[in-house]
């Protein structure tokens, strides 16, 4: 069994630590076998994050992605080769990832785009990607978790661990659809690399093809992605050096991992 996490962001867009950083901290964590950084509309930060690995002989898999802002949505554009150039249609966007020899993802497609989709959008994108007759799949999206209180053994705020509605979404609109389905987290910080991720057994792509491919999620991540929500809310407008904003992260304390499965 290997694990992969396959959105990831560094600071070559709005992450908030640089490639090297990530592989330094993903090669030391232990749990990941192949990750991507995939910047927003910038494929320098994939590339360096490969190099440094490869520099430094690691024996984390670092592979080549972007996340392109297609006209209609977010798109994963895992093994390309350059940069692919935003705006274009879905199907514009995905005939040029597989020209290049990639594979196209769906990121959180149950999320509104830009606030001007419906909630019925991740549907809507599945029957237009089934009519391109090219191969791609669905991604469960780390950061769309959410703590939910609930009454538990006599306890009446009993915190527990939850999917958030539009992932649910996305895992029925796969199942009606015979979509393969990923787990990423689409993390802006270290800690909360692994809130979701992939579980394969070869080789990723040909497994996520074939649909052999499981997905999991770390709910003790969670909360770190939400710290970061706030931080890049409320702290990323001050007109403040960068550095000296990420600062404030450091004291964000470690989480203690408690990776579950779902299927």
């Amino acid at each position: 069994m290997k694990i992969a996490d396959v959105h990831i962001h560094s600071n070559m867009s709005d992450g908030v630590r640089s490639p090297e950083d990530i592989v330094d901290y993903v090669e030391h964590l232990k749990v990941l076998n192949k990750i991507y950084i995939t910047d927003h509309d910038n494929i320098e930060g994939s590339i360096r994050a490969k190099n440094y690995s490869l520099i430094k002989d690691y024996k984390i898999e670092v592979g080549i992605g972007i996340e392109v802002s297609s006209k209609d949505c977010h798109i994963l554009a895992l093994d390309v080769k350059s940069q692919i150039k935003k705006g274009m249609s879905l199907e514009r966007t995905c005939e040029e990832i597989v020209k290049q020899g990639g594979f196209p993802i769906v990121a959180h497609p149950f999320n509104p785009y830009f606030w001007q989709l419906k909630h019925d959008s991740g549907k809507n994108l599945a029957l237009r990607m089934i009519d391109l007759k090219i191969p791609f799949a669905f991604e469960v999206n780390g950061t769309l978790n959410y703590p939910t209180l609930v009454y538990s053994k006599g306890r009446i705020l009993d915190k527990v661990s939850s999917i958030s509605q539009n992932n649910r979404r996305a895992i029925k609109c796969s199942k009606e659809f015979n979509i393969p389905v990923i787990g990423a987290s689409d993390a802006h910080m270290l800690r909360a690399i692994g809130s979701a991720y992939t579980v394969y057994t070869n080789d990723l792509i040909s497994d996520i093809k074939n649909n052999k491919v499981n997905y999991g999620f770390d709910f003790s991540r969670r909360r770190e992605g939400l710290i970061y929500l706030g931080y890049h809310v409320l702290f990323d407008p001050i007109p403040i050096r960068k550095k000296y904003k990420r600062k404030m992260l450091n004291i964000i304390p470690k989480a203690k991992s408690s990776r579950k499965y779902f299927i």
